[in-house]
């Protein structure tokens, strides 16, 4: 974990502005174009008035906190918790309980574009406006849909005034970060945007080491005030080993020290890369219709080696001291191209405000997946190490033939949507045709195909009703449709889900303290569920349902006294199941309990911050062995301080307890141990 609940300065925001500082005139029109269009509503409607639950973490308080990940603003999100993230290689959370797809998780939008099929590293705060996060169903709006929820990336984008920022970062276990973002107009029409960043850091984690670079150019042209076109690009590279975490011993998840690493140094680093480029046109067709056409690819790889705990009888052995593991190579390639055009018209009909959004989208995704695979048996594990006296340098094994496939992934889909305004009542209406095809192609079968193929509608509706200008009550509904992936040997019928929600929203004292509270339940059906033995073959589960509350406040008091906070209860459950003795049990990985508080103070020059987050205890696996991960508790300090107008300097405390904890786990033997008391220093300078 990191320390970025720390200066959680404005968490919580209103609908953005749609136009930055310093645009004038009809060229906030195509910029408010691009905002609501990279929105994840969809809409410019104020969110006190949207029916559904959305929290903002935006630029100003990343930047305030000093995040540089997406795991540093998951405990302020609300009703989000951490899942696997197949040894901190990829971002993987649980939005109200459900965890969406096992590798790539729920739904993760860059610009309202879908961006998480492959495996992409976890994401970088550097080039991002804002975080929005969703909850409840969207997909008659955006694709794949999670009922959970959804997560959408706004990225920052050239601006109309010169500008510059730099910050270097310095930390424990040598940890050292620089950033730099410039940019500004190159004549009245162009304007360019440039963000870089280089990191190297070492772990509490023995033997692990990782490295990252990224760049990330973008270019806007407005020719006229009704026109404009923008490319963002993101090149990364991320370099980690694949780290599996620590064994739990007769169920005690924190019997082994949290630094033990369990792989073996040899196998190096795992080398992944992505690219992906953004094209977007932006036209004012009229006063009331507007239109957008745009591009998303992307072009991902990930390699390398790395040896690990196995399963079963070929992993943790009787002595409770000795495991044996299994070694293997990585070699994944992939690409998608998304296309969209969307048609926007607000009207007035009959006496209602429409805010009417039409839009087509096409995706098209190709990977080659080849895994190499050296294992034991269960009577003859191999590469075993003493779990509390490891010695590495064994001879490692020529991983063999295991896995070599492509997966064609495609879908087209139509969906519309119209937000209508009449007086107190604000109603959202929308629905999206869905089909999906997935083809793939075992090279290690003689090019055998496996083809599933999903399609299908999923409906949306939500009314809100403002009781006043400062409280209003809200409900919403709707349904999602998603492609099982084939496990390589099975094809399996589509995930269906649904779900539902009331709620209110509240705004006092001219918006200094905001809020909102939620009831949501919700079902998923035809879930697939991994193998305790294999956990690269599925079985279909059946049912899995969620209900809880959540609760969110915010305040920006007068004194200059900031505080935030979020709560969740969630009982998520499997309802449903082949296996018997599945039905009843929790869901991976998802606390009852779940909250976190935040409080700054403004004191002249400095700014002085504190916050606690609690995740409650989880179940550790979806196998139904009784495995827990201990609930824990995190406290977090920090103080910035003001040297000048254009320089500051922040330090961080984080776990300042040293609080042993868990932060995720997929088995037993493949559990991840959360991050000892740690600190960072960050000098910050704007030109």
């Amino acid at each position: 974990m990191s320390a970025s609940l720390l200066a959680m300065g404005a968490v919580i925001a209103a609908q953005p502005a749609v136009a930055e500082e310093g645009d004038e005139g009809a060229a906030i029109v195509v910029t408010a174009l691009r905002d609501s269009s990279a929105s994840i509503t969809g809409t410019g409607t104020d969110l006190q008035r949207y029916p559904q639950s959305v929290r903002v973490i935006d630029e100003a308080a990343l930047d305030r906190i000093g995040a540089t990940r997406l795991d540093n603003v998951i405990d302020l999100a609300g009703g989000v918790a951490r899942q696997n993230d197949f040894g901190g290689l990829w971002d993987k959370y649980s939005i109200r309980g459900f965890a969406g797809d096992e590798n790539s998780g729920p739904d993760i939008l860059i610009n309202r574009f879908g961006s998480n099929l492959g495996f992409n590293a976890p994401i970088d705060t550097a080039t991002v406006e804002r975080f929005e996060f969703l909850r409840g169903a969207a997909a008659a709006l955006s694709g794949r849909g999670e009922p959970g929820g959804s997560l959408n990336i706004v990225t920052k984008v050239p601006r109309h005034e010169t500008h510059g920022s730099a910050s270097l970062s310095v930390g424990r276990w040598d940890a050292v970060r620089l950033v730099g973002d410039a940019g500004g107009p190159l004549s009245d029409t162009l304007a360019v945007r440039l963000i870089g960043v280089v990191e190297d850091k070492g772990s509490f984690r023995d033997k692990v080491h990782a490295n990252r670079e990224l760049i990330a150019p973008s270019i806007s042209f407005t020719p006229s005030d009704s026109l404009r076109f923008l490319y963002q690009a993101e090149y990364m590279r991320n370099r980690v080993p694949l780290d599996r975490g620590i064994v739990a011993i007769s169920g005690d998840a924190r019997a082994m020290d949290r630094s033990t690493f369990l792989g073996e140094p040899a196998d190096g680093r795992m080398d992944q890369r992505i690219f992906w480029q953004q094209g977007s046109m932006f036209a004012a067709l009229s006063d009331m219709v507007s239109l957008e056409l745009g591009f998303s690819h992307r072009d991902g790889g990930l390699e390398g080696f790395a040896t690990m705990l196995d399963f079963g009888p070929r992993g943790l052995q009787a002595d409770l001291r000795t495991a044996g593991r299994q070694r293997r190579y990585h070699n994944f390639d992939w690409q998608d191209l998304s296309l969209r055009a969307e048609l926007t018209a607000r009207v007035d009909f009959l006496g209602l405000e429409h805010d009417l959004r039409l839009g087509v989208d096409r995706v098209r995704h190709g990977m080659d997946a080849e895994m190499r695979r050296a294992r034991g048996t269960p009577s003859a594990p191999i590469l075993l190490i003493d779990l509390f006296d490891p010695v590495y340098g064994q001879p490692l094994p020529e991983p063999g033939a295991f896995t070599d496939r492509f997966v064609s992934f495609r879908s087209e889909s139509v969906y519309v949507q119209d937000v209508i305004t009449a007086g107190d009542f604000t109603l959202l209406v929308g629905a999206r045709w869905n089909s999906f095809r997935e083809t793939l192609t075992n090279h290690l079968a003689g090019d055998s195909r496996i083809q599933t193929v999903d399609k299908g509608i999923t409906p949306r509706a939500a009314l809100t009703w403002a009781l006043s200008p400062s409280f209003s009550l809200y409900t919403s509904w709707g349904e999602s449709l998603r492609l099982n992936p084939s496990d390589g040997t099975s094809r399996f019928d589509g995930e269906k889900s649904d779900s539902a929600e009331i709620g209110a929203k509240y705004s006092l004292l001219g918006g200094a303290i905001t809020g909102q509270s939620a009831l949501f339940t919700m079902t998923k059906r035809n879930v697939l569920n991994p193998n305790a033995v294999d956990p690269f073959l599925k079985s279909q589960i059946g049912r899995q349902r969620s209900r809880g509350f959540e609760t969110e406040l915010t305040a920006n008091l007068s004194g200059g006294l900031f505080v935030t906070a979020v709560y969740s209860y969630i009982d998520a459950t499997v309802r449903r199941d082949q296996n018997a003795a599945l039905i009843g049990t929790r869901l991976s990985n998802v606390p009852r309990h779940l909250g976190s508080i935040y409080a700054n103070q403004k004191l002249g020059r400095f700014a002085i911050g504190a916050g606690v987050s609690h995740v409650g205890e989880r179940v550790g696996d979806p196998f139904g062995t009784g495995y827990r991960l201990p609930g824990y508790t995190i406290a977090r300090a920090d103080v910035r301080y003001e040297l000048n107008d254009q320089f500051s300097v922040r330090f961080n405390l984080d776990n300042i307890f040293d609080k042993y904890s868990i932060a995720n786990s997929y088995a037993n033997v493949w559990t991840t141990p959360g991050a000892p008391r740690n600190w960072r220093l960050t000098l910050s300078g704007r030109f």
